[in-house]
């Protein structure tokens, strides 16, 4: 991708460096804990101190981790290869992850089985969407002991788009990449990614240290995130959480490596700020974005591909704050030129709801940002002086609607820009939530099932009882 560098007007190079140099001697001297014997095991073979579960990492440790991370690789499905790093040509999108409720034509309710479904062909037949999550949402109604190959599988029955896994504890993980790798019967390359996040402040703990092992050992993507919540989990202050998370995502890097060299590894900013007048986690706010154009800069310093979030949200509905916030966090996404854009579209509620009608109005949002931050060409073909110069004073330029204008202006699918009597007349007045509900409803009409062939049948068969078999 060609870089524009946005975000090097919010941060100096001199400050990149001051985090980089205050997470080194954080790394040295006050460590961090991981709670895995594993790894605890190689960091002290690798000759690191290690004080019970607290690990003192070096800068000389620190550099040669993130020298063995790959800075391009390919990440793969049955039907899709995306090229990831300096080779990629586009920013790539990716579902959402972890919603436990839905928002519905404005019903707030639990998500269910059905929801995880409706959900995977929408993002299966979005033009801005490329990956889609096995934890896209908790489906409440899938009973436990079947979660994880019902999340795995159903991804992959509705769509061909590249998956990212679920993480957890080592059985969670062994368990959905060899799901993934059987079902597409891809056993050597890159086919799922995770995010994987630290337990702040200054600690791994042991279901996210069992994840980073598993991926890892399997040669699996890394998303390492630290996740320090201001003046709960990290400092007060941005300068401060920022230097803390990047001390503990270093630390996470490192234990990718020395797991097993090579391990693609996704640097992953933190979407994760606070209100302390309610003592809550929020993401839509401008820090957020603030934050995200220093660990921006911090990725590049690294060297690593990054990934970003998408058009986030605290609101509760899709009103006047959903769209605020998802245009600002989603605009300040695509500044960064990101590798990955997360959780792209439909998030809000703080990452605890998914909206269907959000998710339709925030694909429209992302491109409109996309347009925003694409400059005007000058290019000859496009100054159009010839017929400026033997247009007729006070005439028009109306005619059949040339290349030139639909490559230069972005036409919002749901947007209302009629006059108002023709909106009132023609569209008997529909809002525009309820413009998104008849396009998400559309889309679903319209999906076209995939085939399966018989191994992928009997699989689906063998591992979920009839009720969850998809239809």
């Amino acid at each position: 991708m060609y870089k524009k560098h946005y975000t090097r007007n919010f941060v100096t190079k001199e400050s990149v460096e001051l985090i980089h140099e205050k997470s080194l001697h954080l790394l040295k001297t006050k460590g961090i804990r991981f709670s895995s014997n594993e790894l605890l095991d190689l960091f002290k073979a690798k000759g690191l101190k290690v004080d019970g579960e607290i690990v003192y990492i070096t800068e000389e440790v620190v550099n040669e981790a993130l020298a063995s991370c790959p800075r391009n690789f390919d990440y793969v499905s049955r039907g899709k290869k995306l090229q990831i790093g300096t080779i990629q040509k586009k920013t790539i999108g990716q579902s959402s992850l972890g919603p436990i409720n839905v928002l519905q034509e404005g019903v707030h309710r639990p998500a269910v089985a059905a929801d995880f479904i409706n959900f995977v062909k929408l993002f299966h037949t979005s033009d801005v969407i490329d990956i889609i999550d096995c934890e896209l949402l908790h489906p409440h109604d899938v009973p436990s002991a079947y979660k994880t190959d019902f999340m795995t599988l159903a991804p992959m029955v509705y769509s061909d788009k590249p998956l990212a896994g679920l993480n957890g504890s080592t059985e969670t993980c062994r368990r959905t990449i060899k799901l993934a790798q059987e079902f597409n019967d891809i056993h050597d390359q890159v086919i799922m990614s995770t995010l994987i996040t630290s337990a702040p402040p200054f600690a791994w703990d042991r279901l996210m240290c069992e994840t980073l092992v598993e991926y890892a050992k399997n040669g699996q993507c890394c998303c390492i995130a630290g996740v320090g919540l201001a003046g709960m989990t990290a400092p007060p202050s941005l300068a401060g959480a920022i230097i803390q998370n990047n001390t503990e995502r270093l630390a996470g890097i490192v234990a990718t490596q020395l797991v097993n060299p090579g391990t693609p590894v996704i640097y992953q900013f933190c979407a994760l700020e606070t209100d302390l007048r309610f003592s809550v986690c929020v993401c839509g706010g401008a820090e957020t974005s603030v934050e995200w154009f220093v660990e921006n800069e911090l990725a590049n310093f690294y060297g690593l591909p990054k990934r970003s979030h998408g058009c986030l949200s605290d609101a509760k509905e899709d009103d006047y704050q959903s769209g605020r916030e998802s245009t600002m966090v989603g605009l300040s996404a695509l500044m960064c030129e990101p590798e990955m854009t997360y959780m792209l579209a439909g998030i809000m509620d703080s990452f605890n709801t998914l909206g269907y009608e959000k998710f339709m109005l925030d694909e429209d949002t992302y491109k409109l940002a996309g347009r925003f931050l694409r400059s005007v060409d000058f290019k000859e073909e496009n100054l159009y002086m010839k017929k400026m110069e033997t247009i007729e004073h006070s005439g028009n330029y109306i005619a059949r609607t040339a290349k030139t204008y639909r490559n230069d202006f972005i036409f919002p699918d749901l947007a209302n820009r009629k006059s108002y009597l023709n909106w009132e007349k023609e569209d008997n007045a529909i809002s525009v939530r309820e413009q998104a509900t008849h396009a998400w409803k559309k889309r679903i009409e319209d999906y076209v099932p995939l085939e399966l062939d018989n191994a992928q049948k009997k699989m689906i068969e063998d591992l979920l009882p009839a009720e969850l078999r998809f239809k």
